[in-house]
């Protein structure tokens, strides 16, 4: 696998760097937060600090061959950049050049910004020239009506509905699976 720069990788206003020790406290955080979970596709539970610094060292030791965590940072806050979330290509097979997709914009003042949008954008355009995919694949719930917007607005298209099948907030709630193949990215971004 082609590992991005250590530079990171760099949207308009992101850049998506590799994780780092010091992110491990902002990842729990968020990870806890129950505002931030509302909008997670999967079911959310309680992460200590050790275990999301275990989640940091783990990614550097055995990481890469089968998923590529990268943390966001926001370019365009000041000076240097601001650790925003996290986005993920995982279960990346070179036979069927295939991902799945997930992202968390965790700095509640910046959701909203197009941080998020940026972010897929530019790890989708990571997966289809740098690792040959051609195909991304990814889930949200039906309520979170922002990231399907911006996921339509990169080329993900609509492929299915799992009714009722996630419990959050005392209710069950619609799972949408997207998917994005590199021709409709292509179509969609201008390339």
């Amino acid at each position: 696998m082609l590992l991005p720069p250590n530079a990171g990788l760099i949207g308009e206003r992101v850049r998506l760097r590799p994780l780092e020790e010091g992110d491990a406290a902002s990842f729990q955080q968020w990870f806890n937060d129950a505002e931030t979970l509302r909008w997670l596709s999967t079911v959310g539970y309680q992460h200590s600090l050790s275990a999301e610094q275990q989640f940091v060292r783990d990614h550097h030791e055995n990481g890469w061959e089968h998923d590529v965590t990268l943390a966001i940072e926001a370019t365009d806050q000041g000076d240097q950049p601001v650790l925003v979330g996290n986005i993920v290509l995982r279960g990346l097979s070179a036979e069927h050049r295939n991902a799945e997709m997930g992202v968390t914009i965790g700095d509640a003042e910046s959701r909203g910004q197009g941080y998020g949008k940026d972010a897929v954008r530019t790890l989708c355009r990571y997966g289809f020239e740098d690792l040959d995919l051609h195909r991304i694949e990814l889930t949200t719930l039906a309520y979170n009506v922002r990231a399907v917007r911006s996921y339509e607005q990169v080329g993900f298209v609509l492929e299915g509905r799992r009714r009722e099948h996630r419990y959050k907030g005392g209710r069950y709630w619609d799972l949408l699976q997207m998917g994005l193949l590199r021709s409709d990215f292509l179509a969609a971004n201008g390339d």
